[in-house]
């Protein structure tokens, strides 16, 4: 049964990226433009963690994160929604990871969700431990969920995408069965 409900939530979130790369084919494209910056970041180490060592910048709450936070949590989400990334480097940059682990490796059968990706336009510190995200979900390089709100927490040093983010974007997908960890 639990086979089946992963095999479920890989399925439907195969269905919902779709989904979203028709609908953002059919969206008007306007020739308005406002001034924004995005901040890509891709990872070619072989590490399954991103540390974050101690800083002397700290922003307050509700203000952009320092250099290296924003850096840090980068790392982190764009690592964990590049589907090529191996499940268990994925299941070490998501809060409760190891919860998430099968879902995860399932994932790896779905062509739409090995060909994920993430940027992160944003990230605003709620407290020392908890920052907010502005990211956006891209299919082949196209965006499918533009302007995403998402959370990272630090554990132990290490930022990682807060399970409450990874379970939005699987209650998006549907599908009814409810997936362990969320």
């Amino acid at each position: 049964m639990r086979v089946s409900n992963i095999r479920r939530a890989v399925a439907t979130f195969g269905m919902v990226a779709v989904a979203a790369v028709t609908l953002v084919g059919c969206s008007s494209d306007d020739d308005s433009s406002s001034d924004s910056t995005t901040t890509t970041a891709t990872t070619t180490t072989e590490t399954t963690e991103v540390t974050v060592t101690e800083t002397t910048t700290e922003a307050a709450a509700g203000e952009a994160a320092d250099p290296a936070t924003t850096e840090a949590v980068t790392n982190a989400y764009v690592t964990f929604f590049n589907g090529a990334t191996p499940p268990a480097e994925r299941a070490a940059l998501v809060e409760n990871g190891d919860v998430f682990l099968p879902t995860l490796e399932a994932m790896t059968s779905n062509p739409q969700a090995m060909a994920t990706t993430a940027t992160v336009e944003g990230v605003t510190l709620s407290d020392p431990e908890n920052a907010d995200v502005k990211w956006t979900l891209l299919m082949n390089g196209a965006p499918v969920l533009p302007d995403q709100s998402g959370n990272a927490i630090q554990q132990d040093g290490t930022w990682k995408v807060s399970a409450t983010t990874f379970c939005t974007l699987l209650a998006i997908q549907g599908g009814g069965a409810p997936v362990p960890g969320c």
